[in-house]
C-alpha cells in the first residue's frame, strides 16, 4: 500500500488510517510500497513543523529488519555510497554525482544452507531505497526485491520497518513503536531461531 497519494487511483495509508480514526490523519514519513512496519502518522496540525525537524535533523531512529540473499560478510557494517535516479522509480548507486548515503548493518542470522541472511539496517541519511541499494553493493540483494533482486512467487519481501524511536513533539517524552514482521517471514526467522 502506498504510504500517500493514492487519491483516487487507491486507497493509501493516510486515506485508510483517517477512515478509523474519523478524522484527517497525515503520515510523518514514507515507506516504499512494498515495505512492511512501522510507520508514524499525526492527527493534527499542531506540530507539524516540530515533527518534520526531527526527521530532517535525523532525531529519529529507524530500524529496519532485512532478509537478503547471500551470506552477509559480517566484516561489513557500515556502507557508504553516493545514490542517484535512473529513471522510472529506480535508483543506483553512482561515483560521482548522486546524494550521500550512509547505512549500518548487523548480522542477525546466517542461514547457510538456504544462503539467506537476516539483517538489522540503521538508516544514517534517507535516501529513496537506500538499504536495498546499499545490501546490493555488498552483494546480497534483498530477498524478493523486483528492481534490484529477483521477485518471488510467493511475494515476499524482505525489508521491514522494525522499530522507531522518537521524542513527542511537545513533551520531549521518548517514544519507542515497533512492529511484527509480516507472516510470510515467519518460517525463515524460525530456522534463524532454531
Amino acid at each position: 500500500m502506498l504510504s500517500e497519494g493514492g487519491g483516487d487511483r487507491e486507497v493509501d495509508l493516510e486515506q485508510a488510517v483517517s477512515e478509523l480514526m474519523g478524522r484527517q490523519c497525515w503520515c510523518c514519513h514514507r515507506l516504499d510500497r512494498l515495505t512492511s512496519g512501522v510507520v508514524v502518522l499525526r492527527k493534527g496540525r499542531r506540530f507539524v513543523k516540530e515533527l518534520a525537524g526531527q526527521f530532517e535533523s535525523r532525531g529519529v531512529r529507524k530500524e529496519y529488519w532485512l532478509l537478503v540473499d547471500g551470506l552477509w560478510d559480517r566484516r561489513i557494517q557500515k556502507m557508504e555510497s553516493q545514490i542517484a535516479s535512473i529513471g522510472r522509480g529506480k535508483y543506483a548507486n553512482v561515483e560521482s554525482g548522486g546524494k550521500a548515503a550512509a547505512s549500518t548493518f548487523r548480522v542477525l542470522g546466517l542461514d547457510e544452507e538456504r544462503r539467506v541472511s537476516w539483517m538489522s539496517g540503521l538508516l544514517k541519511t534517507g535516501r529513496t531505497h537506500q538499504l536495498r541499494l546499499h545490501a546490493l553493493k555488498a552483494g546480497c540483494p534483498v530477498v524478493g526485491d523486483p528492481l534490484y533482486g529477483k521477485s518471488r512467487d510467493d511475494g515476499l519481501f524482505g525489508l521491514h520497518a522494525r522499530s522507531l524511536r522518537m521524542r513527542h513533539p511537545a513533551s520531549g517524552e521518548e517514544l519507542s513503536f515497533e512492529a511484527e514482521p509480516p507472516d510470510e517471514w515467519r518460517g525463515l526467522l524460525e530456522r534463524f531461531e532454531s
